[in-house]
């Protein structure tokens, strides 16, 4: 196990990585506890995204285009709104291509992944959960297949005027681990609520402008059925 700031990202990394190298139904790997996460206010002072409007046509929920690539087999599903107010949409944005550099390390079997710097600030918890997933699933020469679909998103004010939260529901029920070697997918094997884990990460405001916001630090719940059921 290699984590230089376990407190955080010790049990998050855990608990989601168990999920998956058990075909996103349990493992025993994992470690069911939460920590404050670290570099923003309470989630009282976060908002959820302005709904869609009733009535209009339904269409496939995504986010935006990102130039992260993922193979065919894998698709991450982000079912969120844009906000209104630009850094909490950059922070956002920058929050979804997180997760698609964290899946990316995985499928490519790199824990190296070069990505990981572009997105995530340094010698910080979302560093180290990001190395973490991805050493895990090569440690066990293992892939990931299917779909995972991000929703219930909810984005924090500013905290001095660089640090935004943003937390948001993960279904994990359609996405597997897959052995590199010989193709099989593992399979669900535990309890539905496992399947369902709440993201909370701090998203840190580039110092200079055009450049992408950053991870800096993630909290993950897993069993979060209460937190993720939809209305």
């Amino acid at each position: 196990m290699h984590l230089t700031r376990p407190a955080v990202s010790l049990a998050a990394a855990t608990a989601a990585a168990a999920l998956l190298l058990a075909g996103c139904g349990g493992g025993d790997d994992g470690d069911s506890k939460s920590d404050k996460i670290e570099g923003a206010d309470s989630s009282k002072d976060k908002s959820p995204s302005p709904k869609k409007n009733e009535g209009t046509q339904e269409k496939e929920p995504d986010f935006r285009t990102s130039d992260i690539e993922l193979p065919d087999d894998v698709k991450l599903v982000f079912d969120w709104d844009q906000p209104s107010d630009p850094d909490k949409a950059a922070a956002l944005d920058g929050a979804a291509d997180y997760m698609r550099v964290v899946r990316h390390g995985m499928v490519k079997d790199r824990p190296k992944d070069p990505l990981i710097a572009a997105h995530t600030v340094p010698l910080q918890d979302a560093q180290d959960y990001a190395t973490y997933m991805m050493e895990q699933h090569a440690k066990k020469n293992y892939t990931v297949t299917g779909s995972e679909r991000f929703y219930k998103e909810q984005v924090g004010d500013a905290v001095d005027g660089k640090l935004v939260e943003v937390a948001f529901c993960s279904d994990q029920r359609k996405i597997f681990s897959k052995q590199i070697k010989t193709g099989k997918v593992i399979r669900n094997t535990g309890a539905p609520e496992e399947n369902f884990l709440r993201f909370s990460v701090v998203m840190q405001k580039p110092s200079e402008g055009g450049a992408p916001w950053k991870a800096r630090s993630v909290d993950v719940t897993e069993k979060a059925v209460k937190q993720c059921k939809e209305q």
